[in-house]
């Protein structure tokens, strides 16, 4: 359940529900398994995991959701073989060469024959609001994965006003800058690792890991104009991430500071712990992530 990356979305307005209200809005799209000829199937599903039935996890003003897609398993070189063995049988029975329409229409022929035999995966990707400070936090590496937990949240809902974060300077001017001067402010430290792109090179960048990122030669790449895309940072040793460009966090990690709280909470089962895991955690970014969009808005960027 511990968030590994977080895509923020700002509220524009109050949440007008509770856990029970949210609840009951879910329940109309929760998650059903693939049928028999099923490519796909999404819905919301507990956070909890199988065996639980709630969909909506409440704590400290935080609703926690979970939505669950699952899908079939049809790998192109099984398809393309099949499809092949029908159009042989076909050429060489009739005496005929099979044409482009004909053959779409045996490969959608095949895909519904291996259907009901293909193996299915699962994925679960959590978000939840945080209805005090007025966040949607989405745990996904990108914001289109992020724009299908909300969207499809939206559509339970009806209506769920948001935006991503814009803050006042832009977030690769101000990343160069800290890099440029090993000036990030007092509470975040620089990582080992950054990414620099040439904007006058489309394509170009450098891929900068396990370096001493104060050294000349990561300097060496900013003074011929290239500029920093993600920079890898920790905040108050609590919270270790990679900021991307475009305001999301990647690679997030909760730190020893942290972790000895989690190990000093007592829970006897699986849902106690997540419960207490889940109120460390969004306590936790309920700080950091106001701090981080704070030192965005006023750091000013050459």
């Amino acid at each position: 359940m511990w968030f590994k990356n977080v895509c923020p979305y700002i509220l524009e307005q109050d949440f007008p529900l509770d856990g029970d209200g949210l609840e009951e809005r879910l329940a109309r799209d929760g998650f059903q398994p693939c049928g028999r000829l099923d490519l796909e199937s999404g819905g919301w599903s507990a956070p909890l995991g199988d065996g639980y039935t709630q969909l909506v996890h409440a704590a400290g003003g935080c609703l926690m959701m979970a939505l669950k897609e699952e899908g079939k398993l049809m790998p192109a070189a099984v398809v393309r073989e099949s499809l092949q063995e029908r159009v042989q049988v076909i050429e060489e029975q009739e005496g005929r060469k099979v044409r482009k329409k004909e053959k779409e229409r045996l490969k959608d022929e095949v895909i519904l024959d291996l259907l009901p035999r293909a193996f299915t995966r699962s994925k679960r990707t959590f978000g939840y609001l945080d209805t005090r400070n007025g966040w949607l936090l989405v745990d996904a590496a990108s914001w289109k994965k992020a724009e299908e937990f909300s969207e499809r949240l939206r559509d339970a809902l009806g209506t769920l006003p948001l935006a991503p974060p814009e803050p006042d300077t832009a977030p690769q001017a101000v990343m160069t800058r800290w890099l440029t001067r090993d000036a990030a402010p007092s509470d975040f430290t620089l990582g080992d690792e950054c990414v620099l792109i040439d904007p006058e090179l489309e394509g170009g960048e450098v891929r900068c890991k396990r370096l001493d990122l104060s050294s000349s030669e990561v300097k060496s790449h900013i003074k011929a104009g290239k500029r920093v895309s993600r920079l890898a940072l920790i905040w108050q040793e609590r919270v270790s991430f990679v900021l991307d460009a475009d305001m999301s966090i990647k690679r997030l990690r909760f730190l020893d500071a942290v972790q000895d709280e989690r190990a000093d909470t007592e829970a006897h089962t699986d849902a106690e712990r997540f419960d207490s895991d889940f109120t460390i955690m969004h306590l936790e970014l309920a700080r950091f992530i106001p701090r981080l969009l704070d030192v965005m808005s006023t750091e000013q960027a050459e």
